[in-house]
């Protein structure tokens, strides 16, 4: 591969700014963003009360092959909750696009170098599948496996609920609320109405989010009105899951919670987290939903 060319970016790294898409291989270009800038305001110190995974697909990975011809694939990244940092999106977006112009001998070289130098950014293993360009765009969300609380009846919603994250919205819909098993329901909720906000650029970032949990019922009304309250909620897509999972645990207090958020993508990459709080979640909830869709990915 041939030598890197340094893409100049100040210490807040490159988003929100001007920044030349690289055109030879630019490992320089990825920044870290410390997972604890936002889990200090969680109050997360020490051992996490989650586990979980980030995963991100890069809808628009080029690169040559060993004789020089243009390829296009399909790139899902997986980071690992437990990762000190996460990577800035536009920085990774600016190192794929530095990878279109380079060589590589095989699909397992370009897997190898991206595992390489992501890892070594977010300071963990991570892990690279390439998906092929006829990725299923089937969604579980399209059948009666999950159900919508969109349009839930949540009242009249003055705009100051929508100033602050207010998990007092949050309730369980049986007046007892304690823990019996013969109580207990297993429920997929998705809302289509998120919005956070980029810490960077302030801009609106759009997504999905998926709650499924087994537990004493959810008040449907009173979890959207949470997702509502969201709505000016400035941080990192993961964060945001973070912060909605917690709120969840603590005020539902679920026997086990899984919580996905599905963002939109940008600049071909969308970041997909997934939270999940309790023992064996998988042998309950089953197997997360592989490269679930929501409208508009």
């Amino acid at each position: 591969m041939p030598e890197s060319d340094a893409v100049q970016c100040d210490s807040k790294g490159p988003l929100g700014q001007k920044v030349d898409a690289p055109e030879q291989y630019a490992p320089e270009v990825l920044f870290p963003v410390p997972r604890a800038q936002g889990r200090d305001l969680l109050g997360l110190v020490g051992a996490l009360p989650f586990t979980g995974d980030d995963i991100w697909n890069a809808y628009e990975v080029s690169f040559l092959d060993a004789k020089g011809v243009p390829r296009r694939d399909i790139l899902e990244l997986t980071v690992p909750c437990t990762s000190p940092n996460i990577v800035e999106s536009k920085s990774l977006k600016l190192y794929l696009n530095s990878l279109n112009f380079v060589r590589f001998a095989s699909t397992s070289e370009l897997v190898d170098t991206i595992s390489k130098d992501v890892g070594g950014v977010v300071g963990s293993p991570v892990a690279i599948a390439l998906c092929g360009m006829n990725i299923t765009t089937s969604s579980p969300l399209e059948g009666a496996l999950w159900h919508c609380i969109d349009d839930e009846n949540v009242g009249e919603v003055p705009s100051e609920i929508m100033d602050t994250p207010d998990d007092e919205h949050l309730t369980i819909r049986q007046a007892d609320p304690r823990r019996q098993e013969s109580s207990f329901v297993t429920e997929r909720l998705v809302s289509h109405v998120l919005r956070t906000c980029c810490p960077v650029t302030g801009q609106p970032d759009w997504g999905s989010v998926l709650v499924e949990y087994r537990g004493v019922p959810i008040d449907h009304s009173g979890l959207m009105r949470y997702i509502i309250s969201l709505r000016r909620e400035v941080g990192f897509h993961e964060n945001a899951v973070e912060r909605i999972a917690l709120a969840i645990f603590k005020r539902c207090t679920p026997q086990v919670l899984r919580v996905t958020g599905r963002f939109l993508r940008r600049g071909g990459i969308d970041i997909n987290p997934m939270r999940s709080i309790g023992e064996d979640v998988e042998g309950i909830l089953g197997a997360p939903f592989p490269q679930m869709r929501v409208p508009g990915q």
